[in-house]
This record gives C-alpha cells, sequence and structure tokens, in this order.
C-alpha cells in the first residue's frame, strides 16, 4: 500500500519536554497517586531523562524504553482491590527490586530496555529518601485495568513519549508538540459507531451486560493503533466469517476470540457473592481471563502496525492481518455532524492517500462493519455505512495540539 499523503493541518506551537510536567500534573493527578509526593523539578528530570534515553541506542540497537514511575512507593506489590479483598494473590504491579539501585541516566534506561520489551516489563523509577529519581528495579505489570497508582512513559520511537494511567493513554509527545485524542469514535455524539459496534455484538450473541466491555475493547484497539504511530486501518466486521479474508496473506485459522474471554470473564463473576473460597477461585478465574483479553487485544493492535488491514469478526476474533483493501471507484463521505441547516458536509476523500479510499470503499461495500483508519501525522477517523444509506460517515478521532 502506497505511504498516505500529507494532510495540510494547523502547524502546533513547538515545546520542550520539561513543559510536558505542567501537563502531566494537571492530567494524571486525579488518576495516579504516586505523583502526591513529587516536586515539579524531579517530575521535569523523569520526563526529559526518558526522552533522552528513546534518542540512545545499545550494541547498535535501538529499543523501545518503558519505565513505571512509582513515585515514593516503596512497596514490592500493588494489588488490584478485588483480588485483595477476596484473598487471590493477583497483583496489577510486582517490582523486581535491585539490591542497589542504579543512576537514572540515558545510558542505563537504554540498556535495561532489552528487557522491557515485553510489554509487561518495566524500568521502575522511584524517588529516594534524598530526593534524587533512580531505578529501583524491574516493574513487571500484571491485572491493571481502572486507575493506576503509578504512572507508565513509554517511547515507542525516538523523538516521541507516550504517558499513560493503567489503560488511558493520558499525554501523546512526538515531534515537539503535546498530541491528545480529542473524540472517541466509540462513543461519538450521535450514538452512531457505538450503536453500530453494539449490534454488531449482539449478532455475536454477546450480553447487554458484556456489551460495555466489549465496546471498552475495541476503544483500547483503537488507541493500540493510535500509539504505535505507524498509521493502520482496524475493521470489526458484522459477520463471522467475512469474504474479504479469504484472499489475505496472513489470514488466520480461527482461535480464541476478544468476547469469548469477555464472556466467560463475566459469567465467572456470578460465583463472587458465593463463600469466601469458591469467591476468590471465581475472581482468579476472571481475572486470569481479563488479563488474557488484554493481552490479545495488545498483540491484534500492534499487528495494525503492519501494511494492510486487520480484520476482526463480529466477535473480535483475528481473521486476517495485511490484508489488501481494493479502492473503488470515488466514493461519498460526509461529517457525522450536519450543517445548521441540516444538510450533509462533504469529505473530500479522492484527495487522500490510497489508505483512507481503500477502508471508505470497504465501508461502502460492507454496510453495519465499522472501519477505522489511522494515519502516520495522527489523525485517526472512524467510518460507517449504516444500511440502507448510500453514504459513508465520518468520525475524527485526530491527535491535535493540546
Amino acid at each position: 500500500m502506497t505511504p498516505e499523503r500529507p494532510i495540510t493541518r494547523h502547524e502546533p506551537s513547538l515545546v520542550f519536554p520539561p513543559a510536558l510536567a505542567h501537563v502531566a500534573r494537571e492530567r494524571l493527578t486525579p488518576m495516579s497517586a504516586c505523583l502526591s509526593r513529587v516536586s515539579d523539578e524531579e517530575l521535569v528530570r523523569l520526563l526529559t531523562t526518558v526522552f533522552f534515553a528513546g534518542l540512545e541506542t545499545h550494541e547498535g540497537e535501538h529499543h523501545a524504553i518503558s519505565v513505571t514511575f512509582v513515585g515514593r512507593n516503596a512497596s514490592d506489590f500493588v494489588m488490584t482491590d478485588a483480588a485483595a479483598a477476596a484473598g487471590v494473590p493477583l497483583y496489577r504491579w510486582k517490582i523486581l527490586r535491585f539490591a542497589s539501585p542504579r543512576p537514572f541516566v540515558p545510558r542505563e534506561l537504554a540498556k535495561l530496555a532489552v528487557a522491557s520489551d515485553d510489554r509487561r516489563m518495566y524500568s521502575a523509577v522511584g524517588v529516594l529518601e534524598d530526593g534524587t529519581l533512580a531505578i529501583t528495579g524491574l516493574a513487571r505489570e500484571g491485572v491493571n485495568s481502572g486507575p493506576d497508582p503509578f504512572v507508565k512513559i513509554v517511547t515507542s520511537r525516538p523523538g516521541c513519549l507516550s504517558i499513560r494511567s493503567g489503560r488511558e493513554l493520558v499525554i501523546e509527545y512526538e515531534r515537539g508538540a503535546i498530541l491528545s485524542v480529542t473524540d472517541d469514535p466509540v462513543s461519538a455524539d450521535d450514538g452512531s459507531i457505538r450503536g453500530a459496534l453494539t449490534a454488531i455484538a449482539r449478532s455475536g450473541d454477546v450480553e447487554d451486560h458484556v456489551v460495555p466491555h466489549y465496546l471498552d475493547s475495541v476503544s483500547f484497539l483503537v488507541r493500540e493503533m493510535i500509539a504505535h504511530g505507524r498509521g493502520g486501518i482496524l475493521i470489526i466486521s458484522t459477520d463471522e466469517e467475512p469474504r474479504s479474508s479469504e484472499s489475505a496473506p496472513y489470514r488466520m485459522v480461527l482461535d480464541s476470540s476478544l468476547a469469548s474471554l469477555l464472556r466467560l470473564a463475566w459469567r465467572i463473576g456470578g460465583a463472587m457473592p458465593d463463600p469466601p473460597p469458591r469467591a476468590a477461585f471465581g475472581q482468579l478465574l476472571r481475572s486470569a481471563f481479563l488479563t488474557e483479553a488484554e493481552r490479545v487485544a495488545e498483540e491484534f493492535g500492534r499487528l495494525t502496525a503492519i501494511d494492510g488491514a486487520v480484520l476482526l469478526n463480529r466477535d473480535l476474533a483475528l481473521l486476517a492481518f495485511g490484508v489488501i483493501l481494493p479502492v473503488g471507484g470515488s466514493v461519498a463521505v460526509h461529517e457525522h455532524k450536519t450543517r445548521a441547516d441540516g444538510t450533509a458536509i462533504p469529505v473530500d476523500f479522492d484527495s487522500r492517500g490510497t489508505r483512507h479510499r481503500a477502508a471508505a470503499t470497504y465501508a461502502a461495500e460492507h454496510p453495519g462493519s465499522v472501519v477505522f483508519v489511522a494515519s502516520e501525522d495522527g489523525q485517526v477517523s472512524g467510518l460507517l455505512c449504516e444500511p440502507l444509506t448510500t453514504s459513508v460517515r465520518l468520525w475524527h478521532l485526530d491527535a491535535k495540539a493540546a
């Protein structure tokens, strides 16, 4: 697939990494307790050092820098609330502590990045008693949804920083600009994409109480596509076995789906009111299924970096990736919002790159399916052609200057 054409847009004001400290504190303080006793100076040093570590190489190779900032927390475990109440040994974070802290410098982070290529292992950075920052060990992430007491900072490529609390992408910094996800197609204004995804879930026999978790998984997949910064296409099909996968170079043997893992996890929830031993075992099983679902979603999200589309069926099972979508003739695309007089606002997709035009063609030819398409420059769109209509509607999920 040919590269996307540059899209003309307003150039954001450039900022240096220290300017991230104020934004990070403002956005993370309600979520992450580790910042409560951290000074602005310490926060500036944290973000600046991680940023410059992302420019380093180790033995001639560049690796993503993954840091978990624990602040002044000295605990080796952070347990999930439900697991702690049920007496289940499930953790959100486990710190593998060094006998002696290592210097918090770019060279050390680059060396440890070789061990943190596994997306679940991070360099643990904390504040020592004398106020200096140090690498105190390795942090292993377990079951970690919802607000996170720690902060995750990742440089997937030189010149970029992603800051997360749990699964929530809080700040994306790239090429001197602070970016933020301003709109989520899954919860779009008029609910059409959310409604389409809900209909897809129910067509696959997803129970009503599981549907919100299904939608959350789709949001997570979209954010994973944003995070790797290479652009891509993600298709949520209305069918169980769409024909589009038949000619794919990477066609998959049907395996377990995200929907099936979510069903199992939330059916097990019925065991929670039982006596403590069974409740604890139920919590253990539920957390195991949710952890597996999150791991699978991460894998699917990374596959969107490969040229072509990632195709999921209505159960969110991976059917194929690297799918080369045909580009048809001119497709009518309109903004999901209308003008004040109620008329549709057309979008000129003929001037867009091959990726966007292919995504629009697929959406037009497969009414009801939801297509998410991301450019390398940060723009993300949701495309949907509702049944009995001829026009594809567009939702923006743009990364814009904050």
